[in-house]
């Protein structure tokens, strides 16, 4: 389970019965030993419950965040825990992933930006089987899962390779390149990613049908740029480390 990717749950304990049924869905990567999925009931007696949060939402490769108005409201979710996995996220030393359990207005919150699942952003409980909404989420966190684990891999692969090259391979206008390169592309992921905002918080409140389709498009081209553009971001990365 060492190469497990560590997922955290992020959610209201009012939302607990909605969280243990996405637990449930995940059950066979759990089985797989793909991820380790942890949320705060599994704390120990006697264990200092905001000191063992921390350690695993710190620890975490992926952080769910369970959004309902519960978990908005709640101030140890939206002020805690949702800003230190925003910071980890900017960072890209986790990915954060909102997955959307009830109808509410969550377009001006930090993670708005982000992609959200199940997909159209339609919240679970709005799905007439709930079953086929969790299923949706599910698959879109085991993308993720293997993105990260096929980068892992490539990680580890580097590394070993790094300790047969000599140091100093890149010269210093190969870097500076790079670099340049590198500051290029995180400008145009900051475009994309604000444009998706955007067009997720329209797509929210449009009511036309023919313009949701519009809307719907233009969302899945965006997220298919931010997604190459991320790749782009993490390969320069990876020749700068």
């Amino acid at each position: 389970m060492s190469n497990a990717i560590k997922v955290f749950f992020s959610y209201s304990h009012k939302d607990e019965v909605l969280r243990d049924e996405l637990a449930t869905h995940l059950s066979m990567m759990k089985r797989q030993g793909v991820i380790e999925a942890w949320h705060d009931r599994e704390i120990s007696a006697g264990r200092e419950w905001a000191n063992a949060i921390d350690d695993n939402l710190n620890a975490a490769d992926i952080i769910l965040l369970l959004v309902s108005a519960n978990f908005l409201a709640s101030d140890y979710c939206y002020d805690i825990e949702m800003q230190r996995a925003m910071e980890r996220h900017e960072a890209r030393e986790a990915r954060v992933i909102p997955i959307i359990l009830k109808p509410v207005d969550w377009s001006n919150a930090p993670f708005a930006k982000l992609q959200a699942l199940p997909k159209n952003v339609k919240p679970v409980t709005t799905w007439q089987d709930k079953d086929e909404a969790f299923l949706n989420v599910v698959q879109g966190i085991r993308r993720v899962v293997e993105e990260m684990a096929k980068s892992k891999t490539s990680s580890t692969a580097s590394e070993t390779t790094t300790l047969v090259i000599p140091s100093g391979e890149l010269s210093l206008r190969q870097r500076r390149r790079l670099e340049e390169q590198h500051n290029s592309l995180q400008q145009q992921y900051d475009l994309v990613s604000t444009k998706l905002g955007k067009l997720r918080q329209a797509y929210l409140i449009e009511t036309d049908t023919a313009r949701k389709f519009q809307l719907e498009k233009q969302i899945q081209e965006s997220e298919t740029e931010l997604h190459r553009l991320d790749q782009q971001l993490e390969e320069i990365e990876q020749k700068l480390v």
